[in-house]
């Protein structure tokens, strides 16, 4: 086999498995979140900051931070109209 006919092979091949890729997703506690979500875990008690990557062609998390930002909400009075 010619070497072009060989390496366009060899790319058709590889091209399921890059688009597999793309649909990696990690897991936490049965809720999936695709690749670049950052959600807050809490693994043995303590939460952290992670965010789902690919490392070796598997989906794995990667902590940011110990703890997890908080969200305030401001809970505002009803104002009345006269």
């Amino acid at each position: 086999m010619r070497l072009g006919v060989r390496l366009a092979a060899l790319i058709m091949a590889l091209i399921p498995a890059l688009a597999d890729a793309h649909n990696c997703k990690c897991r936490n506690r049965g809720v999936m979140f695709k690749l670049g979500e950052t959600p807050c875990l809490r693994i043995g008690g303590s939460p952290y900051l992670a965010r789902c990557e690919m490392k070796l062609n598997v989906s794995s998390w990667t902590k940011l931070q110990e703890g997890c930002p908080l969200t305030e909400r401001v809970l505002q009075r009803p104002t009345l109209l006269n």
